[in-house]
């Protein structure tokens, strides 16, 4: 059996659990701010609204984007990983991964920037 131990694994396993716990923190604040003291009504408006009434909501979407892409996609990598890919496929994947997390990232940044700056 082929069995690679590698020490750079590490980080990525750390990182999984630190972006983990900011999920779990932006889960219990969307509950608590949209279906818990919230009215039932939202919309595009109530929503926009609330972003431009305080400045902490931008940046807990603009820090929310990238934490669940990175933590999406290094699960994705590290489901993949367990079906021990060659080599060169891989690193292609990871690329791949890696590629479309930062293009999602830009996308989502100029998505909350957008609503920031204009709104409705």
């Amino acid at each position: 059996m082929d069995e690679r131990v590698s020490s750079g694994g590490a980080y990525g396993w750390f990182l999984q659990r630190i972006t983990g716990l900011f999920l779990a923190f932006f889960l219990i604040m969307h509950l608590k701010v949209l279906h818990l003291t919230s009215q039932w009504h939202l919309d595009f408006t109530v929503i926009t609204d609330r972003l431009h009434a305080s400045g902490w909501w931008g940046i807990f979407y603009i820090l929310f984007v990238p934490i669940a892409v990175f933590h999406g996609f290094n699960g994705a990598w590290g489901v993949i990983e367990d079906y021990r890919p060659a080599k060169g496929s891989g690193k292609g994947i990871k690329a791949l991964l890696w590629v479309v997390g930062i293009i999602l990232c830009i996308f989502g940044y100029f998505a909350v920037n957008e609503l920031l700056r204009k709104g409705a």
